[in-house]
């Protein structure tokens, strides 16, 4: 039942969603007590260039618990089953990997300005899941806009340390990138 569904993703969903979900169990059975090194700590974004770019990347592929990974990949799921063939698999998996590393960017600055979290390992795929949303906005899902205004509320309210601003973060630069790519697509129209 499970392979039936997976051949009904498209690759690139099916490609972020094995990544995530084998990295998940990787860091949580053999690196247990090292997976928070891999995520991204804000403060490296001035102290160590190096660990801030090598830790961008790495944080999207590491999950807290089950339900954070739970969250994003079923979101993945949702959404990437259906945009990846609209955008296409390149342009999905170029938004997906750039709207994470806006989102864990948009948070270390947060994190840096307000000194929240400077030290706090910041993990999860949301910052990219979000920009993937982003799109799903720009493509006619209302939905999309009720979840990013679900996002301001919780960040106004100051509920829980989940990482908002990487949310907003990959939103917005999903959502610009797709606005982007239907403009130059009516323009050769």
């Amino acid at each position: 039942m499970v392979i039936e569904l997976i051949k009904l993703l498209p690759m690139v969903t099916v490609i972020l969603l094995a990544s995530n979900i084998i990295i998940f169990i990787l860091t949580h059975t053999i690196a247990y007590y090292e997976w928070y090194r891999f995520g991204l700590v804000p403060f490296y974004l001035l102290s160590d260039g190096k660990m801030f770019i090598i830790t961008s990347f790495t944080s999207m592929f590491i999950h807290a618990n089950v339900v954070h990974i739970a969250f994003n990949m079923l979101a993945l799921v949702a959404l990437g089953r259906v945009i990846e063939g609209l955008v296409g698999s390149s342009k999905y998996a170029l938004i997906y990997i750039l709207s994470g590393l806006v989102g864990v960017t948009m948070h270390a600055s947060y994190s840096l300005i307000t000194g929240n979290g400077v030290n706090t390992p910041l993990v999860g795929a949301s910052g990219a899941v979000s920009g993937i949303i982003g799109l799903a906005a720009v493509l006619g899902d209302r939905f999309a806009y009720l979840w990013l205004g679900v996002q301001f509320i919780f960040i106004v309210a100051g509920l829980t340390s989940i990482a908002y601003f990487a949310h907003i973060g990959g939103f917005v630069f999903g959502f610009m990138a797709g606005r982007l790519m239907y403009s130059k697509q009516k323009e050769n129209l």
